[in-house]
């Protein structure tokens, strides 16, 4: 089967934000992201690797998942989260059977390695190292 034309099409992460103020803040000073050219009224484009982005649009409530919602790839996770946690960023911290934090990250055999932080609306965003 052959790809479609949209196969080929860039993408972009969506998130939704009560604050695009406190978005905007966050985003470019604790993760380090330019804003892009793109940005409209209501939104915020991120630039990201690759040509991908990071979109941002004002809602007024009804933010919050339970799920991961972005993933920034990464090539030494540990130098990610330690970059990031000296911009104020707070990890997400977890001790279950099946997954447990050490230095902010988790190790999944045979997966890779993630870490996952909250933005100022709640969503959780993951840093991921693949094995």
């Amino acid at each position: 089967m052959e790809p479609t034309v949209v196969a080929s099409n860039r993408i972009s992460a969506v998130l939704v934000s009560t604050d695009l103020q406190a978005s905007q803040e966050f985003y470019e000073n604790k993760i380090g992201l330019k804003l892009a050219s793109e940005t409209i009224k209501n939104h915020l484009v991120f630039e990201c690797g690759g040509g991908t982005t990071l979109l941002i649009y004002g809602r007024g409530s009804g933010t919050e998942a339970d799920h991961t919602q972005v993933r920034f790839w990464s090539s030494d996770i540990a130098e990610d989260v330690a970059e990031l946690t000296g911009r104020g960023v707070e990890f997400e911290e977890y001790d279950t059977e099946a997954f447990k934090t050490v230095d902010h990250v988790v190790t999944s055999p045979g997966i890779g390695r993630s870490a996952w932080f909250k933005d100022p609306d709640g969503n959780t965003i993951a840093l991921f190292q693949p094995e």
